[in-house]
């Protein structure tokens, strides 16, 4: 069958469900986490990865937002969607915003699009298509990773407020009923690595790398350059887009008006992000949880300096290992 009616058959369903039950596996994070290719996953996620390494087939004029989980990607979703749609939406995105969480308007391929034995119909979404994923760069299929290739626009944030932002995420957001995971015993977890698509600073390494590698296909943002500048960043992005700003737009406040509309403050506070969850593979996480913070530095206020210490020097063994950096 063809488009939305194409499903995964039993066998390959089987041969996930049997890859799936052989591998290493932790527990961590309130479920168990599988080592596949260097990183942990739970098993819904892996059958997607897995899914979308066999099916997806990345079009030259894609746009594919990556991150690890909690790196500042709802706000990027919200910037590269509104960006791309400037001249269609016209007055900079602003009634657009109010329509749809960040994260419905930018699908993640594992946990949304692929999650389950139905196929999407990627076919019929008009180019650029705009997608997100978790995955590392090395699992990506190999349509997205070859010559010529999709765009990819990589999000990072510093490991230290990655996990404390995971860690409110998942014990603020999550739709069902859990034990609060305690902040001793989750960075336990996150600094052995062992976490959802950790190790996080490998995670970082690899799109750093493949951006140096290949400029022309992958850019690699921090999360506090852009907070710190947001309007050179904008403009730095919808260069690497393919479309950049004009004159007139300058000068007619284009980019300071997507800023502010797109900005942590202003996503926050649409009513279409305080009521409302989203569905990601058999959990669902309220939309209001996509906004906790977004403020650099929050870490400090959460972890003891000997915590600081001891993520600070996986930071460096991420900088050696890549050769620079990031």
């Amino acid at each position: 069958m063809e488009g939305e009616e194409r499903r995964i058959d039993e066998k390959t369903q089987e041969k996930y469900a049997h890859l799936i039950s052989i591998l290493p596996k932790k527990k961590s994070w309130g479920r168990y986490l599988h080592m596949y290719h260097g990183f942990w996953y739970s098993s819904f996620v892996l059958n997607g990865i897995m899914s979308v390494q066999d099916n997806f087939k990345a079009d030259p004029s894609d746009v594919l937002i990556a991150s690890s989980p909690k790196s500042g990607t709802t706000w990027l979703k919200a910037l590269v969607f509104a960006l791309l749609n400037r001249n269609a939406v016209d007055q900079t995105s602003k009634q657009v915003m109010h329509s749809l969480n960040p994260h419905e308007y930018v699908p993640f391929l594992e946990v949304q699009l692929y999650a389950h034995s139905r196929l999407p119909d990627l076919d019929s979404l008009p180019p650029p298509r705009l997608l997100a994923t978790h995955i590392p760069y090395s699992a990506l299929p190999e349509s997205t990773r070859g010559d010529p290739s999709c765009r990819i626009v990589y999000i990072s944030l510093d490991i230290k407020d990655v996990f404390v932002s995971f860690w409110h995420f998942l014990n603020d957001g999550r739709h069902d009923s859990h034990e609060p995971f305690l902040l001793e015993e989750a960075f336990e977890s996150y600094s052995d690595g062992v976490s959802p698509y950790g190790p996080i600073w490998d995670h970082q390494s690899e799109y750093w790398k493949a951006s140096i590698e290949r400029p022309q296909s992958v850019i690699f943002l921090k999360y506090e350059d852009m907070m710190e500048d947001p309007v050179n960043g904008v403009k730095r992005l919808a260069k690497f887009l393919g479309c950049p700003f004009s004159v007139e737009e300058e000068e007619g406040g284009v980019v300071d008006e997507i800023v502010k509309v797109c900005s942590f403050e202003y996503l926050k506070n649409l009513e279409v992000n305080k009521e409302g969850e989203i569905q990601f593979g058999k959990m669902k996480f309220m939309k209001w949880a996509f906004f906790h913070r977004g403020v650099v530095g929050d870490s400090k206020r959460y972890l003891t300096p000997e915590m600081i210490e001891r993520l600070n020097m996986l930071s460096v063994r991420m900088t050696c290992s890549s050769g620079s950096s990031p």
